[in-house]
């Protein structure tokens, strides 16, 4: 599938995400989601290949990001809350197919899910992929899928070597995949994910790139690095240049935060990829 529209002529893929929603209004009231949105777009669009952003609010930004010349990826799931069951089930936006929001404006779907091979659905979740992924081709649009692992009850649990088994169950199924760093390096250092690094690369052959999934800044800055050694493709990047917003009460600190700190951010991590 053509990746072209999300990546720049090296082939590196810079995704400014911001399709947050149940988690993101929490921090802002629900009137403001749109704006914050297209404050996003504005400022990121410069230093991206293109941006994720859901349909609901993202209606503006979309148009920013086409303005920009770069790639929409747009979510197909529906807003994903703190489901803390064993299934964590896959629930598919009804309204929202790929032919629809390919009429919206995306040039790639992303489908955010959770993932464990041990749970007792994991095959329901392949097959789930499996016919998502035609939709999508006769849409002929890419697919980006995010399987974020977690623990199941009775089963050992490593987020790396969870990590390295939904690589091997989706990589077939999907154009990209869009992996969480494989340890927390709150816990256990950055540069002991080089091997799960090294391993992933290894596995597939299609385009990954790390999301930040609310990692301290410095940290995905170090993290990227080490998966561009291992031959990542890039990122797909929210919470991580933006998150410290939250902290401020005022609507015009934030916006203040954003256009000073998250775009000095958003810059530094661009210039890995060029």
């Amino acid at each position: 599938m053509e990746l072209s529209s999300i990546a720049n002529t090296n082939g590196y893929i810079k995704i400014a995400a911001f399709d947050h929603r149940s988690s993101l209004v929490k921090l802002i009231t629900e009137e403001k989601m749109s704006e914050f949105k297209v404050l996003c777009a504005q400022l990121f669009s410069p230093y991206s290949t293109a941006i994720l952003v859901d349909p609901e609010y993202g209606k503006e930004a979309i148009t920013i990001a086409k303005n920009n010349n770069i790639g929409v990826l747009l979510s197909r799931e529906q807003s994903v809350s703190g489901d803390d069951t064993e299934e964590r089930r896959i629930f598919l936006s009804e309204k929202y197919t790929a032919s629809r929001l390919k009429s919206l404006g995306a040039t790639a779907i992303k489908l955010f899910f959770y993932y464990n091979r041990d749970a007792s659905n994991s095959l329901e979740k392949i097959n789930i992929i499996k016919a998502l992924h035609e939709e999508t081709k006769n849409a002929d649009l890419p697919l980006l899928i995010e399987p974020v692992t977690y623990a199941v009850d009775g089963y050992a649990y490593h987020r790396g070597d969870a990590t390295l088994r939904a690589v091997k169950d989706f990589c077939g199924h999907c154009d990209i995949l869009k992996l969480e760093y494989p340890i927390d390096p709150e816990i256990e250092g950055v540069r002991s994910a080089i091997p799960y690094l090294n391993q992933i690369s290894e596995e597939i052959d299609i385009p990954w790139v790390l999301l930040s999934r609310g990692m301290k800044f410095e940290n995905y800055k170090k993290a990227l690095i080490l998966a561009k050694e291992a031959g990542c493709s890039g990122f797909a990047v929210g919470r991580a240049v933006w998150q410290e917003f939250a902290n401020f009460d005022s609507w015009e600190d934030k916006v203040k935060f954003m256009e000073t700190i998250a775009v000095n951010r958003m810059k530094e991590i661009s210039e890995i990829w060029n």
